[in-house]
């Protein structure tokens, strides 16, 4: 299944060498899944191997789409059949069976989380919705306010290692690209209803006249709360307008409310955000190949956050963010072995808050890429970008990858880069009773590099391997002596990250699919007399597994099981699996999340649910 290819790239369903070699009876990553190695709680029957349709995928790891035998970076791609094999709700679930991708969730329904991605520290990720940026300039707490839901969603791409050389500031750890679908010419809908006072539902449709498409979705959540101060409600509508196929228009909006007792101190705190995004895309392309692709956007989001509610006048804080910016990517094909992508863009992001008073700062990059590809079983990809901000000068960023096909079966490849992120609003201007920010803040930066394997023993089967080191400087911190201290911010560490990450995976048919991955994360740093709030708030081991398979009369079973151990010794098992029966028009679900009733803190301090089941119909 693509979204496990354990730390290396996914494969498209017909598996073809960089030689042309088509192996027939490959294993389909869209076909496989996770399983605990000793399978103590499950035996699965085996069944026989599937023929593979031939069909090549394409993935955005590089400047521009490159086919996976190509493919040099760690990328892991769900589609939307792997997102129905799994049994999720909501964006934020599917990013957590991505190897090495850690949510650090405060709330469920990914109402709130952090998202980390090698041991990096939450504001290191850099989100995209279809190559925009969301990242909020305010504070990457609200990098995962996705303004799409997941009915919304095609595909979603996750970039492991430094991305800078392509997309500018924040991708130090990793990039999730969220590709929206385009107009499907059909209807559908879901409801959910469950413990705790939840009800989920959405809805989508679909207009067409001539060259004229458009689609238009909604979807909405609300839940009383597993415990007080826990609550919360969702509101999202999204529509995308395509004309002729070169342009596209895209609108989204969702608001959030929340309780967020606990979340950011010792008080029943509540937040309400929203966020709005409008997107315009133009497409050019010439009789010689080459392509052109005009990008313009604008992103506002808003955030209301009483950190007392039995008092909420002194601690109220109001903040409106806002981002545009436009891009222009040209790509020249240059002889049979080569393709030049050039591209820049210009921008700026301001703010508004009662708590930070008013900033702003403006944007310019250039960057440039190089695909080559010298023989049928080598590639390489050069590139560079240089990003200038008003407020902190200017970042160059290199990158260099490379892939080699060794063996019809063996495939090397390695990436090296360097990476940026300047601080948020927050970490410069915030304060309250807890915290206390620093304006003179420096940009942080980093060097990553990994090397990996991708190894397929006999049919249906994959193994592979990938070894990453990370070093950073400058890197910011909320840092404390004493509990009778505020969180400060400071640019006090170094940080020193390497690990690994590997996997199996078995595909027996259409009905069977199964596989494991685990991955090791260690971060050395600097030695000082002080308590970190983020940085070295990581899952030094995780394990994941994933079974899905199905049963007598028109029923599906999909489960995963995974396991975290953080660096600071917490620990715990989180067991989810949902239950489906197919009619002729609509599924019918049973679904279960934590069945083992674990206790767990993936924020420390802020409890997450026990178990929770939920019940279900969709339209199919």
């Amino acid at each position: 299944m693509s979204y496990f290819y354990l730390q290396v790239s996914r494969l498209p369903m017909k598996f073809r060498g960089m030689r042309g070699r088509n192996y027939g009876n490959s294993m389909s990553l869209n076909k496989i899944i996770r399983i605990f190695p000793a399978a103590f709680f499950l035996i699965i029957p085996l069944g026989f191997a599937q023929q593979l349709p031939n069909e090549t995928v394409i993935v955005t790891a590089n400047a521009t789409a490159v086919p996976f035998e190509n493919l040099s970076r760690t990328v892991q791609v769900f589609d939307s059949e792997d997102i129905d094999s799994l049994p999720i709700r909501n964006i934020t679930d599917v990013l957590e069976h991505a190897t090495s991708v850690d949510l650090r969730s405060r709330s469920p329904y990914g109402m709130q989380a952090d998202i980390s991605i090698r041991g990096s520290a939450y504001s290191q990720v850099l989100v995209l919705v279809d190559g925009v940026p969301i990242n909020d300039s305010q504070t990457g707490h609200h990098n995962s306010d996705f303004p799409v839901q997941l009915q919304d969603v095609d595909r979603i791409e996750v970039l492991l290692g430094s991305g800078s050389s392509i997309y500018g500031a924040d991708a130090l750890g990793g990039t999730i690209n969220i590709i929206t679908r385009h107009p499907v010419k059909r209807v559908n809908g879901s409801i959910a209803l469950g413990q705790y006072g939840l009800v989920d539902g959405s809805f989508a449709t679909f207009f067409e006249k001539g060259n004229f498409k458009q689609s238009v979705s909604a979807s909405g959540s609300r839940s009383s709360g597993f415990q007080s101060g826990r609550d919360f409600n969702n509101v999202a509508a999204s529509t995308r307008i395509t004309l002729g196929g070169h342009s596209t228009f895209f609108v989204s909006h969702v608001d959030k409310e929340f309780g967020a007792d606990g979340f950011y101190g010792p008080a029943p705190s509540r937040e309400w955000t929203n966020q709005t995004l409008i997107s315009v895309e133009r497409k050019f392309e010439n009789k010689a190949g080459n392509k052109a692709t005009l990008k313009g956007f604008y992103r506002t989001h808003g955030d209301r956050f009483l950190y007392d509610t039995e008092r909420p006048a002194p601690f109220e804080n109001r903040h409106r963010t806002h981002a545009a910016a436009v891009n222009l990517k040209a790509e020249y094909r240059l002889g049979s072995s080569g393709l030049m992508t050039l591209g820049g863009g210009t921008g700026g992001d301001w703010i508004g808050s009662s708590n930070m008073g008013d900033h702003s700062f403006a944007k310019t990059s250039l960057f440039s890429e190089f695909q080559w590809t010298p023989g049928s079983s080598t590639a390489i990809y050069p590139g560079i970008r240089f990003d200038y901000y008003s407020n902190f000068g200017a970042s160059v960023n290199p990158s260099l990858s490379g892939s080699w096909w060794v063996l019809p079966r063996l495939r090397l490849r390695t990436s090296l880069g360097r990476a940026f992120r300047i601080p948020t609003f927050t970490e410069r201007f915030y304060h309250d009773p807890n915290h206390e920010a620093d304006a003179g803040l420096k940009p942080e930066s980093a060097w990553s590099a990994d090397a990996g394997a991708e190894y397929i023993p006999a049919d249906n089967w994959l193994g592979s391997l990938t070894v990453f080191a990370r070093r950073e400087r400058n890197v910011i911190d909320w840092v404390r002596s004493s509990e009778s201290e505020k969180w400060r911010t400071s640019n006090i560490r170094k940080l020193r990250t390497v690990g690994f990450e590997l996997g199996l995976e078995r595909s027996f048919s259409s009905k069977i699919r199964l596989g494991t991955q685990y991955s090791y994360i260690s971060t050395n740093t600097d030695s000082i007399d002080s308590e970190s709030k983020y940085v070295l708030d990581f899952a030094r081991h995780s394990w994941n597994q994933f079974v899905s398979f199905e049963l007598p009369l028109d029923m599906d079973y999909k489960q995963t099981l995974s396991y975290r151990r953080r660096s600071d010794g917490r620990s715990y098992w989180l067991w989810d699996g949902c239950l489906e029966k197919r009619f002729s028009k609509f599924i019918a679900a049973f679904d279960y999340t934590n069945l083992l009733d674990s206790h767990y803190q993936e924020i420390r301090g802020v409890d997450m649910p026990g178990r929770w089941f939920v019940v279900s119909l969709r339209t199919q």
